[in-house]
């Protein structure tokens, strides 16, 4: 029976299904990285078993080799973990059918299926040996959606699980510390943690004690049964430090595609990293030349907040109560003195800020940013917070300063709201890059911004549209659906670009003359060009010819 042979019932405990070929992809990996012959002799863990979309073909595998059924060490080949019963027992009739099949004796076949199977939580499963194989589509719950009791017990457990991060987290992290010294661990998991903050201690601890066989990203495929927004990648991790990693990235699975990434194959389209990422550094490429062109670039350039002094990158305003802050003049009659027009994301396009007339209540004093408005003074503005002071009241921020329950998640600055800035909106394509020259607006929460005392704002807009920018964001940023990237503070402060002081008068000019410039491929060649001659007057650091813009 195929591996696509639904559970009966709709589950809702994380599960996503895995599609047959890239089951097959996976086992073929996990045998050859392990350098295993045989599937009988070995031990297997699947911590999330679902509807069997790993379990069925392993065991059919098993079966194909024709096992000795009278053989006691197969009550340990299999490990098969699902906290669904459902779930649990339909795999375990689809089993027991197959070993019925087979030709195991039925007595036999009970006690194996008891043996192989377990109804409960993986990650609270104490394990008395390791194994072999780990491989499987570990669950994809959220954080908040984790029962509070749960999250005490894993964060108590497992080091990785901080940061408000997805279940599957710690999944990798008890699975990879069960491997064996010759096992391998298999998932095809999201790939979010590659990049993130919350994934940090997880790269460290594949870096310190384990070797990425394989990263194939698949975040532009859809490897599942049911159309999911889960950034998938399969995952190929033994204990072998050291060795070099195969990394690539898949951008369709018809017509057999991933016959064309397999490792040890002569053609394949896979990238070969003699060293993969240490530490904490995030897994930024899956080309070791692009990796190679951007330590390049790091090396040469300092990082925007480095470029010039007192520039910095922050993020716009969260109220933590949008619905009560953002435009309450239509609501009612506010002070006009304690309106500031805020500016979004749509409001932020080609370059330029298309103010929509939205504003914010300002609930800070007028002339320092560090105290509270006096509400006695603004009667209508006090008149309108009180009425809704329950639902301010019972904000994280308003119970931490009971004193100022009015105020904002995030403290509204002066310095920001009044000077020269570019904004940024978090989610786009790549170069939309705005300037609020005059210091008229202040940036809402989905809005970046840079500030500078040094840089020419003109000039700084400019270079930032570039794709000398955009092709370092899209490195370190994870990708979203439809070619999205995140312009995120964390992700900004990655990127490098030529120092203030190393551009002259003329530079200078002639970039801040292309602000408003609308053809980018223009600007690139400019930017090119400033590169060239900012690296030609350093000590040799870098080939700008190795710069591979996206014009």
């Amino acid at each position: 029976m195929s591996a696509r042979t639904p559970v009966p019932e709709h589950r809702t405990t994380g599960a996503v299904f895995t599609r047959p070929e890239v089951v097959s992809y996976m086992m073929r990996e996990v045998m050859r990285a392990g350098r295993f012959g045989k599937w009988s002799g070995l031990s297997v863990l699947e911590p999330s078993c679902g509807d069997g979309a790993f379990v069925l073909p392993i065991v059919d595998a098993l079966i194909a080799e024709s096992p000795d059924w009278d053989d006691d060490a197969l009550g340990g080949f299999l490990l098969a973990f699902d906290v669904s019963e459902k779930s649990i027992s339909y795999v375990k009739r689809m089993v027991g059918a197959r070993l019925e099949a087979a030709g195991c004796p039925r007595n036999i076949a009970k006690r194996l299926l008891s043996r192989w199977f377990r109804c409960e939580d993986f990650l609270l499963h104490d394990f008395k040996e390791k194994v072999d194989v780990v491989i499987g589509n570990p669950p994809y719950i959220r954080f908040d959606n984790i029962a509070p009791a749960k999250q005490r017990a894993y964060k108590a457990r497992y080091a990785t699980f901080s940061e408000r991060c997805d279940i599957y987290v710690p999944f990798f992290e008890r699975s990879l510390s069960l491997l064996s010294p010759r096992g391998v661990f298999s998932f095809i998991c999201t790939n979010r943690f590659v990049r993130s903050s919350y994934g940090r201690r997880l790269r460290r601890m594949i870096s310190d004690s384990f070797h990425v066989v394989l990263y194939l990203n698949m975040e532009h495929t859809q490897p599942f049964e049911t159309e999911v927004s889960a950034y998938p990648a399969i995952y190929v991790i033994d204990r072998r430090v050291g060795n070099g990693t195969y990394s690539g990235e898949i951008t369709s699975l018809e017509d057999d595609a991933l016959r064309h990434y397999r490792t040890g194959v002569a053609g394949s389209r896979l990238s070969r990293f003699a060293k993969w990422y240490g530490g904490e550094d995030a897994w930024v490429t899956t080309d070791s030349a692009e990796r190679d062109r951007f330590e390049s670039i790091a090396s040469s350039f300092p990082t925007i907040e480095q470029s010039g002094a007192g520039t910095q990158v922050g993020i716009g305003v969260a109220s933590g109560a949008d619905e009560i802050y953002v435009d309450p003049q239509r609501n009612a009659e506010i002070e006009d003195s304690c309106l500031l027009p805020l500016v979004a994301s749509e409001d932020i396009q080609s370059g330029s800020i298309e103010w929509n007339s939205r504003y914010m209540l300002n609930p800070y004093d007028q002339h320092d940013d560090r105290q509270m408005l006096d509400l006695s003074m603004f009667p209508k503005v006090g008149a309108y917070l009180e009425k809704h002071a329950g639902r301010l009241k019972a904000r994280y921020c308003a119970k931490k300063h009971p004193d100022s329950w009015y105020r904002t998640l995030d403290r509204i600055s002066y310095r920001v709201l009044r000077a020269a800035k570019i904004l940024l909106p978090d989610i786009q394509r790549g170069g939309n890059v705005a300037l609020d020259e005059r210091g008229e607006y202040y940036p809402h929460h989905n809005v970046y911004w840079i500030t500078s005392d040094t840089w020419n704002m003109r000039a700084l807009c400019v270079l930032m549209r570039s794709s000398f920018v955009t092709d370092q964001i899209r490195r370190v940023s994870v990708q979203m659906r439809g070619g999205s990237i995140r312009y995120q503070a964390q992700n900004l402060r990655h990127v490098h670009i030529p120092a203030w002081s190393s551009l002259d008068e003329a530079d200078v000019t002639s970039l801040a003359g292309l602000y408003g410039e609308t053809d980018v491929a223009k600007v690139d060649r400019f930017v090119e060009s400033l590169l060239a001659k900012v690296v030609n007057r350093q000590p040799k650091k870098l080939v700008v010819q190795e710069f591979d813009f996206a014009v």
